[in-house]
């Protein structure tokens, strides 16, 4: 008798485990093999779910910059709390770690087990239930130096930076970008000058190490962050080795994600700092360089950076060093929603190395890859205080945000129109040849140099305004209560950019901060005064708050 009740309670144990052994029929398609696969062998693994529920980010795209970037955060984080609700409540029920993400709408799950990846792959309102990636930089391949000392370096006067520079008077001032990679070297002396935070290096607001793997400061373990970050913005001293950024005059903030390859739970980690640096939206970059990646075809990256665009801030990946072959350039670079650069050396010859198209997601609106730029033998900082010459396209697809932040200094319209600005670049491109991979069925571009080759001069003198005083305008959110704090906004037109604000608010208090606020000691109607400078000369204005 006591064996046929131990005989029984086997079989109700077995019964149990079926459901987590086997799909259920509501999570059946939703779990991916792999995961299954690595459950059944390993017991436990780390996991991701992601949610099918969008926000609705429409609206964004007719707001300026400051009520965009907290319109985006806000809907993407109560759609994540929302959708992520019974999710969250089983995982905690059960005692397991998790991390919740909002750019993409995802949970990522550590050390779960198979009960836990059915229960959660059979909530409706999950859309998948998967093994995590590593993503890889791509490597650098190191080559001779081309440039004399103290000289601008060859992209420099490929892409006409240099000339944009003397037309315009502008080298990026007013702009942030930031870089998804290994990290920064913040001291080194071509990058010192342009860090954001360089008063205080460990700022959230600037510097993010989900690994921690830096101890609080910035840091580049790798080199390849501090590379591409000086394709961007390193400084044109005439006293460094080389004068190699394309926007000295611009700002640079980093999400430390990679070491030589790049684990999906960081990448989700920064997807959302970038988005909103320490918790606050009013803190994010304009530009964002990735030089990462995998494989095409994969749209895994895809909602994360669709929030990105939503936000206003221009997203540029790295195509991938896996040509000649055509149909070679890896994901995320293949979105419609980011922009890829091929690279070319100083004759303006394609680089063998360099991934072609077309995209398994297609041409409509745009070719991939969308131009060629710079990316054989360049010369750029490493760490902590040197120079070295490489090629990939990790450098490549760090010259079009470069160019980006010059533009978008001097065409304070264009700021956070990213399809405009796709556009802007790619409508005065310089003519490409034909290529070897054919060209798309409408004739725009091909598919080993996009639209032609980056010609920011050119961009320049279609879309840059030309240099006059601002025009001084403000707004707030008045009324408030007694007690609450007012928050101001500088929405002056200036080009070149604004240099100097100077806010009066009426009850004897004064900001010099673009963007301030300010607490009321007592109730009433003031008479708020702003005066914005440009290197053209002032403009002010009054208002009135409640």
């Amino acid at each position: 008798m006591e064996k046929k009740v131990a005989f029984s309670a086997i079989l109700i144990l077995l019964a149990g485990l079926l459901p987590a052994l086997n799909p259920s029929g509501a999570a059946a398609g939703k779990m991916e093999p792999a995961l299954l696969e690595r459950l059944a062998a390993e017991g436990r693994a780390d996991f991701i779910v992601r949610f099918a529920e969008r926000a609705d980010l429409s609206p964004a795209f007719r707001m300026g910059w400051r009520e965009r970037g907290w319109f985006v955060y806000n809907a993407l984080r109560e759609t994540a709390q929302r959708s992520q609700a019974r999710a969250v409540a089983y995982l905690e029920g059960r005692g397991l770690v998790y991390e919740s993400f909002f750019a993409g709408n995802t949970l990522y799950v550590r050390q779960g087990d198979l009960a836990a990846a059915d229960f959660l792959a059979a909530l409706p309102e999950v859309e998948t239930v998967s093994a995590p990636r590593t993503y890889f930089i791509e490597p650098l391949i190191p080559s001779r130096p081309a440039d004399a000392p103290q000289g601008l370096t060859w992209g420099i006067i490929d892409t006409r930076a240099d000339q944009f520079w003397s037309t315009f008077g502008l080298q990026g001032e007013g702009i942030v970008v930031a870089n998804i990679d290994t990290g920064v070297a913040y001291l080194h002396p071509a990058l010192d000058q342009a860090y954001k935070c360089q008063a205080d290096p460990g700022n959230p607001a600037c510097w993010y190490d989900p690994q921690n793997i830096c101890g609080g400061v910035p840091c580049d373990n790798v080199g390849h962050g501090t590379a591409t970050m000086g394709v961007m913005v390193a400084d044109d001293d005439p006293s460094l080795l080389y004068q190699a950024g394309m926007a000295p005059g611009a700002q640079w903030i980093a999400c430390k994600a990679c070491e030589y390859s790049c684990y999906e739970a960081h990448l989700l980690a920064c997807a959302d700092w970038i988005l909103a640096p320490a918790g606050n939206p009013d803190n994010r970059p304009h530009v964002v360089d990735n030089a990462w990646g995998g494989a095409g075809c994969n749209s895994w990256f895809q909602g994360e950076v669709q929030a990105w665009v939503a936000a206003g801030i221009f997203p540029a990946f790295s195509p991938g060093g896996s040509g000649p072959s055509c149909g070679t350039i890896g994901s995320p670079a293949d979105y419609q929603e980011v922009f890829a650069a091929g690279a070319h050396d100083s004759n303006r010859n394609i680089a063998n190395f360099s991934a072609r198209g077309p995209s398994c997601f297609g041409h409509d609106p745009y070719t991939k890859p969308n131009m060629s730029a710079p990316g054989v033998n360049i010369c750029v900082p490493t760490p902590p205080d040197g120079w070295t010459c490489y090629s990939g396209t990790s450098f490549s697809g760090s010259f079009p945000p470069g160019a980006v932040a010059l533009l978008w200094s001097c065409a304070p319209d264009l700021v956070r129109q990213v399809y405009p600005t796709f556009e802007a670049l790619q409508n005065t491109a310089d003519t490409p040849p034909a290529g070897n991979c054919g060209a798309p069925p409408d004739g725009e571009g091909n598919y080993t140099y996009g639209y032609g080759y980056l010609n920011i001069l050119a961009a320049g003198q279609a879309y840059c305004a030309p240099a006059a005083p601002p025009e001084a305008s403000f707004a707030s959110d008045s009324p408030v209560c007694l007690g609450e704090t007012m928050h101001f906004t500088d929405t002056s037109q200036a080009s070149p950019p604004a240099t100097e604000w100077f806010w009066s608010f009426g009850d004897g208090f004064t900001s010099t901060v673009q963007h301030p606020t300010h607490t009321y000691g007592v109730s009433g109607t003031f008479e708020v005064t702003l005066v914005v400078t440009n290197s053209e000369g002032s403009d002010q204005v009054t208002g009135t708050v409640v």
